[in-house]
Formats: structure tokens, C-alpha cells, sequence
């Protein structure tokens, strides 16, 4: 007796082949691995963060991008799926695009990183790092960036320095060979005045002023010098060379002042216009730019500026 297979069997056999393929699809479209660890990333940055004194740490992962939002939310994600998680203390800023600040996120001393601002006494090295942040948070904040291989993450304290208030010294040729209008290029002009316009303290401050260049009637370098004294805090010298000893454009003008800078400047090459031998004072106030970013704190004691600085390596 032959035994027939009902003629519907092959309808439930082609069924449960597609149903097969179903689920091996399913199953082959499922991740391969973990997605990174966002919570564990952020608490290694809370750490340090929320540390009363200086401290830093450093965070593996296997994120490919990371993003802060409002430098509290830390977002990584990879091929495997993407996680967030934010900040208990405070907020950090992301530094993509400044070597100096990576080097102090690394590790290198702020007094280090800094030393050339620190060395000038008109300069606020505060500010000029205060404003660096402002621009690393502005730049960073809210975008995707390569996420290496760990996270550095370090808290600093910085003093705040007040800069000495400095000169501004300018230097103008106000006075050439022949007839401007009518003669030669202005390169094969030679300058026969200079003035020097001082704005400082408001007090009289003696100083030597000086143009060197290739003098008309001689070949080599000539100097002149003059010794002059600054009254009232603005003033202006006017330092002549008639002659053969006019000096041919491009020339650099020196000034030296008692007890403060020596502002100098190369290749002066044009006839009425002013150029600047020293800026004065930095127009910057770190106090007033620390107040105006939320990603510095200022201790309210010590008056000390407060920041979170994280690179990805």
C-alpha cells in the first residue's frame, strides 16, 4: 500500500524554509559586540572632576567617535551602537584643536605651557588661557570627533595673574627725501623724520629712540639715536636725519624706556603710515572672561580659576 504525503506538504516545507531564512537573517543582522561603555567613561571624568584639589586619570575604550553636549553629556558610539551618559559634577571642555592646551590636558605644567605670555609683564597669561578654553568648548562642543583609544581627562587649578600695565609706543616716517608724489617707488625712498608717539603711565619716563637703516651718502648700516624724555604719560619725540644721513626704506626703529620695555620694530617701508612698537596693555581681563564661561569655576576663597580639560588620544 503506497503511503502518500498529504498534497499540502510541500506548501509546509517551502514555509518553514522561509521562516528559516527569516530568522538566520535576523540573527546575522544582529550586533557582533557591545557598544561602548559611556557610563563608565563619565565616571572616570566625575572622578576627577568633582576632586576638590588638582588630579587626572585616563579611560580606555573601544568608542570610534565621541561628542560632549553642553560639555556635561559625553555621547560615544561605534559599529556596534551608541550610548550616552552625563556629568554629576560640573562640565568639562573637549580639546580638539589647541596643542598647548592638549599639552597641559597631558600633563605638561600650566606655568610651562604658558611661559611666553608669564615672561611678559603686559601680558595676562590667565586670560590668553581662559580664552583658549572659550575657544576649545566653542570649536568642540557638540560635534563628532575621533575617539582614539582612551580618554585623558585632568582637573587644574590657576592662580589668576594681573599684567602690568605697559606702553604704546607707535612709530610713524613722517618725512622723506624729494617729492613723495613725483619721485621713485616707495622702497627707493629714504626717510629723514620719524616720530615716535608714547602713551603710558602719567608720569615722564626718560628714552632712548633709535632708526637704523642704509643711510643715503653711505653704503653701510647707520643708526641714529637720540636720548628724549616722555611727559605726562602721552607724548611724542621726533627723531630728524637730513641729508646724506637719510636712512632708505625699509628701516627699524628701536625705543628704549627706563625701567620698562624695549619696543622695536624691522622693515618700516612705507611714508605716513604708523606702525606699532608696543600694544600697552592687554585689553583682556581673565576675571571678566572667567565670569562670562561656564566651563570655568572660580573658587570664591582663593579666587583661583577651575577646569576640566578632556583629550582623546
Amino acid at each position: 500500500m503506497d503511503l502518500e504525503a498529504p498534497i499540502d506538504a510541500w506548501y509546509v516545507w517551502i514555509g518553514v524554509s522561509a521562516v528559516s531564512i527569516v530568522v538566520a537573517g535576523v540573527v546575522l543582522g544582529l550586533p557582533t559586540g557591545p557598544p561602548p561603555d559611556a557610563t563608565g567613561a563619565i565616571n572616570t571624568i566625575d572622578r576627577v572632576a568633582g576632586s576638590p584639589s588638582e588630579a587626572s586619570a585616563s579611560h580606555q575604550h573601544d568608542a570610534e567617535e565621541l561628542r560632549f553636549r553642553d560639555g556635561k553629556t559625553l555621547e560615544l558610539r561605534n559599529e556596534h551602537g551608541h550610548t550616552h551618559s552625563s556629568l554629576t559634577h560640573g562640565s568639562v571642555v573637549l580639546v580638539t584643536d589647541d596643542e598647548r592646551l592638549e599639552n597641559v590636558a597631558l600633563g605638561k605644567p600650566f606655568d610651562e605651557a604658558f611661559r611666553a605670555e608669564l615672561d611678559r609683564e603686559n601680558v595676562d597669561a590667565t586670560a590668553e588661557f581662559v580664552d583658549r578654553i572659550t575657544d576649545a568648548h566653542a570649536t568642540a562642543d557638540g560635534e563628532w570627533h575621533p575617539a582614539g583609544d582612551r580618554l585623558v581627562v585632568r582637573t587644574l587649578r590657576i592662580a589668576p595673574e594681573r599684567s602690568e600695565p605697559g606702553p604704546r609706543i607707535t612709530a610713524e616716517v613722517t618725512d622723506v627725501l624729494g617729492d613723495w608724489e613725483d619721485h621713485e617707488e616707495p622702497t627707493e625712498h629714504h626717510a629723514t623724520s620719524v616720530r615716535i608717539e608714547y602713551d603710558g603711565d602719567e608720569h615722564d619716563v626718560d628714552a632712548v629712540v633709535s632708526a637704523r637703516g642704509v643711510s643715503y651718502g653711505l653704503p653701510a648700516e647707520t643708526t641714529h639715536e637720540a636720548e628724549t624724555r616722555f611727559r605726562h604719560g602721552t607724548d611724542s619725540a621726533e627723531l630728524e636725519f637730513d641729508g646724506r644721513e637719510a636712512l632708505q626704506l625699509p628701516i627699524s626703529v628701536d625705543v628704549g624706556v627706563d625701567d620698562g620695555p624695549t619696543c622695536a620694530v624691522e622693515n618700516v617701508t612705507e611714508y605716513r603710515e604708523r606702525v606699532v612698537l608696543c600694544d600697552g596693555r592687554d585689553s583682556r581681563d581673565s576675571v571678566e572672561l572667567a565670569e562670562n564661561s561656564r566651563q570655568i569655576e572660580t573658587d570664591p576663597k582663593t579666587g583661583e580659576y577651575r577646569v576640566t580639560l578632556v583629550v582623546a588620544q
